[in-house]
């Protein structure tokens, strides 16, 4: 949890340091942001780390950060709907974010388990085909 006064400070001399450190956490938060600053958390863990990112929001505010990053989540609240409008995923409540992450990564392990599958047999069907052509030429 680090508020933007810090946040700035940290951005400017720290970069390094401050995603090494986020990536230690489950979650970075920032309370007392500018959007921009928000935006910029979101860049420097990109690009220090080279990690995925993701960013919930809720509000006006969070539209940038939620751009920013490579996995958006809009949560529809009390101050409108411009980040769920802005998101790559949009979502009623927050406790729903928990079904959301489970639902897409266990689809994304599926489509990877049978890409997998596909290229195997392939591979398989490829090399039965030269075996047998091979032997009867």
């Amino acid at each position: 949890l680090i508020d933007g006064a810090t946040l700035e400070l940290v951005l400017r001399h720290c970069r390094r340091e401050f995603a090494l450190v986020a990536r230690g956490c489950g979650a970075v938060c920032c309370c007392r942001c500018s959007p921009t600053q928000k935006s910029a958390v979101v860049e420097c863990i990109r690009s220090e780390l080279g990690a995925c990112c993701g960013a919930i929001g809720d509000g006006g505010n969070d539209v940038a950060m939620i751009q920013a990053a490579d996995m958006g989540i809009g949560v529809v609240g009390r101050e409108g709907a411009q980040a769920s409008l802005a998101a790559d995923v949009s979502i009623d409540r927050f406790h729903h974010v928990k079904q959301l992450v489970l639902w897409h990564g266990r689809n994304a392990y599926k489509r990877s388990a049978a890409l997998a599958q596909f290229i195997i047999h392939r591979g398989l069907m490829i090399s039965v085909i030269q075996i047998v052509f091979s032997a009867v030429y």
